[in-house]
């Protein structure tokens, strides 16, 4: 079986992932769900969602703790301005 990928990071901070599967995945992949597409965007909504609330909950915290929340922060601001350094920790 061959999966190839690319994930290219847009300029305005966006991104575009591609996902190549021969014919083995692919079989796969419709044996799986009716709509392939829709299972694979699902997962990965739903895993960024989970992700979202971890980094979320973290700047919270972090703001609460330095006396630093800006004003007017919403979930959406402080996920995108959120540091992480190695895709596992955050800064303390």
């Amino acid at each position: 079986m061959e999966c190839h990928t690319s994930f290219v990071k847009n300029s305005n901070g966006s991104s575009h992932f591609t996902i190549d599967m021969d014919t083995i995945m692919t079989k796969c992949m419709m044996s799986l769900s009716n709509e392939p597409e829709q299972w694979i965007r699902n997962m990965i909504e739903n895993r960024c969602r989970i992700e979202g609330e971890r980094i979320y909950k973290n700047a919270v915290d972090q703001h609460i703790v330095h006396g630093t929340m800006p004003a007017n922060s919403t979930k959406k601001s402080l996920i995108l301005n959120h540091t992480t350094f190695d895709n596992t920790t955050d800064m303390k």
